[in-house]
């Protein structure tokens, strides 16, 4: 009888794996690219998979991190990209990278068509969302929101077509900084944590002496046929890192020299699990291998073992044929001084034809910014006139301002936007503990459609490329916090002085002491006094004597 109990039960288990692989699914990859032949760039993406027959509303988690899921279910979300960043891509010199994120932290999402409270929501979520990754994600707050209308368009499928705008929330934090307390709680979102497959390269203490470093969490909702009858759930969690590989005739590296880790085995419970190697044809890699391009790491069988560790080898022939990548780039920088001040943007497009971009730009609201002074042209002097302008203006201590706009890049040209605005007051509450620092602008963001359209479409599923500008720093005028501190200090030295010695002679006890109580010390000055005294009435009565 217990026997068969156990195959049962043996039975039952084996089906629940099955139908929980049939439903999950779980992806890791590592594309490594050298890029200007003294950078290595590593791309870490990991995918999980939730084949679902109804709408996401799990009561059973397996591979889909539980703690994430909660959170979407709670405040309703259908749609979310997260990032941090520590580090500026360059992309004059890399070129464009898999996923593009600005410096610091950005956070926009997409709610659910039924939301009744986006604003409460959005609250709720980024104060669960910072206590999740230890983040300062709850200074997200109405001051820094802002709703986009044309830069952030659904990257998956919503129930009932396109959604409204209104379900739309954008944030970022230009000065928060990514540190191990950010990496580990992301890392505790795989299946297998950093204990397995690519994963296992991640290194903390590697990884925040980089040039560049970001990670970044895609949640969203696909189709699975075109006509979007079923879906399913899937989450995108990606690193990108770059590492300096030095410079010279000859550099070699090895993965152990970069990332202090040897690469271990496929997570168990992954279905694909590749490692890429994108190197110049002419570099030597040891030991030879077949086919280097790329690694598959499927279940049991696992070419890059644990104790193999590859070395890249490039030449000086390469070395002289670097040449910087073409496309398009943004420089931000502010202007003025005084109260006076502007926002100027070098929109520089190296292709041989023209393209339609979307420019994206928060201000404070405490920078009064002016709409009328804003003016785009070339360097050569052609005025560009926008298709669309879309500005909301701030609302003191409630709203920034939002500026969109649509219009055309022209070929081989480099297109100065210029904008104006008033550096406004804050009240000394107001001010952070390090204002003289200043205060962080978030970068600008430039949307590049990837695919020739005619006008911007509204449609999801058109593919688009980010470009964002450095984060600007502007200072404002800051009270004198000096004074405080200052005319703290006088009272403490006129009250230690004065009340202290009133205090002493108004309270203190005086006491008639006898001569028998004398400490040594008193007698030989009550000795001295007594002699200094007689001999000064001695010369009183006696005043030739001058001795």
């Amino acid at each position: 009888m217990k026997l068969k109990l156990l195959v049962v039960w043996a039975i039952f288990i084996q089906s629940v794996v099955v139908h929980c692989k049939e439903m999950d699914a779980y992806h890791e990859s590592v594309t490594m690219d050298v890029i200007n032949n003294n950078k290595l760039y590593s791309f870490f993406n990991f995918t999980t998979i939730w084949d679902f027959s109804d709408k996401f509303a799990p009561h059973h988690y397996n591979l889909f991190p539980r703690t994430l899921g909660e959170l979407i279910l709670k405040y309703q979300v259908a749609e979310l990209h997260f990032t941090m960043t520590q580090g500026l891509w360059r992309n004059h010199q890399w070129g464009l990278p898999h996923a593009s994120a600005p410096t610091g932290a950005q956070l926009w999402v997409w709610f659910d068509g039924n939301t009744v409270d986006v604003d409460k929501n959005w609250i709720g979520f980024t104060n669960a969302l910072s206590g999740l990754f230890c983040a300062s994600l709850n200074f997200i707050n109405k001051a820094v929101t802002v709703t986009p209308t044309m830069s952030f368009f659904p990257t998956g499928a919503f129930e009932g077509g396109y959604p409204n705008n209104k379900f739309l929330r954008y944030g970022t934090l230009s000065r928060e900084n990514l540190c191990t307390e950010n990496l580990t709680p992301w890392m505790k979102l795989l299946p297998c944590g950093s204990r397995a497959g690519p994963a296992s390269l991640l290194n903390p203490s590697q990884l925040h002496h980089s040039r560049f470093l970001s990670i970044g969490i895609h949640f969203m909702t696909q189709c699975q046929s075109p006509d979007c009858l079923k879906t399913f759930v899937e989450l995108q969690q990606h690193i990108s890192v770059v590492f300096d590989i030095g410079s010279g005739t000859h550099q070699d590296f090895t993965l152990r020299s970069l990332f202090l880790h040897l690469i271990k085995p496929a997570c168990p419970l992954a279905s694909t699990s590749v490692i890429k190697f994108k190197v110049p044809s002419d570099a030597s890699i040891s030991p030879p291998i077949k086919k280097i391009e790329e690694f598959y790491l499927v279940q049991n069988l696992f070419e890059l073992t644990s104790d193999t560790n590859y070395k890249v080898k490039l030449n000086k022939q390469h070395l002289e044929t670097i040449h910087i990548p073409e496309g398009i780039t943004s420089h931000c920088f502010p202007t003025g001084l005084g109260l006076e001040g502007g926002l100027r943007c070098s929109l520089v497009n190296n292709l041989p034809k023209n393209v339609t971009v979307v420019f994206f730009q928060v201000v404070p609201w405490f920078l009064y910014t002016q709409l009328h002074t804003l003016k785009l042209e070339t360097e050569s002097g052609h005025r560009i006139q926008p298709d669309i302008v879309n500005f909301a203006p701030a609302k003191i201590r409630e709203s920034p301002h939002k500026l969109e706009l649509v219009f055309m890049l022209l070929a081989q040209e480099v297109t100065v936007l210029n904008i104006q605005f008033t550096r406004g007051f804050q009240t000394w509450t107001e001010h952070p503990p390090d204002a003289n620092h200043g205060y962080y602008i978030s970068p600008a963001c430039l949307t590049i459609p990837t695919v020739e359209l005619g006008n911007l479409s509204r449609d999801h599923s058109s593919k688009v490329q980010r470009i964002f500008s450095e984060a600007l720093l502007i200072t404002i005028p800051v009270p004198d916090f000096s004074m405080p501190y200052n005319v703290i200090c006088l009272v403490c030295t006129v009250i230690a002085v004065a009340f202290g010695s009133l205090h002493n002679l108004t309270t203190r006890r005086l006491q008639k002491v006898s001569p028998k109580h004398k400490s040594p010390l008193k007698k030989k000055i009550d000795w001295l006094l007594e002699k200094i005294c007689k001999k000064a009435l001695d010369q009183e009565k006696n005043p030739s004597d001058t001795r």
